[in-house]
Formats: structure tokens, sequence, C-alpha cells
């Protein structure tokens, strides 16, 4: 009998360890699921953060394009008032040249002060 006392002994300890395994393995199934679990929420955090930044950033970028756009056409303005200046000041200029070439003796013939390149030099 000391042999099936003996096989009754090791079947208890085969079953202790099996139960021992399982529950060791529910324990970190658990575990598991849970570390899957807050894994899954990590990474759905970084692509909600990842979509706020893209979306700002986009938004940034709209903003800078039409800060951008209002300085073109603030400096199209500028250089607008600049030629028109310009060409009020060439006008005057050469209103003045005229008036002074009509003063001249001698060109009264002449068609508005042009000039005469015989009559120079």
């Amino acid at each position: 009998m000391s042999e099936a006392g003996n096989q009754e002994g090791e079947r208890n300890v085969g079953e202790a360890l099996r139960d021992a395994i399982e529950r060791t393995l529910s324990a970190t199934a658990g575990s598991a699921s849970a570390t899957r679990d807050r894994a899954g929420e990590l990474v759905d955090e970084v692509v909600r953060r990842g979509r706020g930044a893209r979306d700002e950033l986009a938004r940034r970028g709209q903003l800078t394009g039409a800060e951008l756009a209002k300085r073109g056409q603030d400096a199209g303005a500028e250089l607008g008032r600049r030629l028109e200046a310009l060409e009020r000041r060439l006008a005057e200029v050469e209103d003045s040249l005229r008036r002074e070439a009509d003063d001249l003796p001698g060109d009264e013939g002449s068609a508005g002060g042009s000039s005469n390149p015989e009559g120079e030099g």
C-alpha cells in the first residue's frame, strides 16, 4: 500500500501544482488585459493629441497665410502710391523743362521745346 499512497501523494502534488499554475495564469491574464487596455488608452491619447497638434498647426498656417496675403496687398498698395508720386514728380519736371525751353530765345519755331540736334554742339 505504500506504492498506492505514494501515487496518491504524487497526484495531490500534481493537482496542487496544476491549481497553482492555473491561478497564476488567471491572475496574470487579468493583469495583461489591464495592461493591454491601458496601452490602448495611451495610444488613443497620443492620437488625440497628435490630431489636436495637427489642427493647431493648420489653424496657425491659415492665419499666417492670411497675414502674409494682407502684407502683400499693403506692400502692393504702397508701391502703387509711390509710383504715382514719382509719375507726378516726373510730369512736373517735364513741364518745368518745357517752360524753360519755351523761354529760350530762338526756339519759337520748335514744337513744344523739342531738342534740335543741328543747333546743339
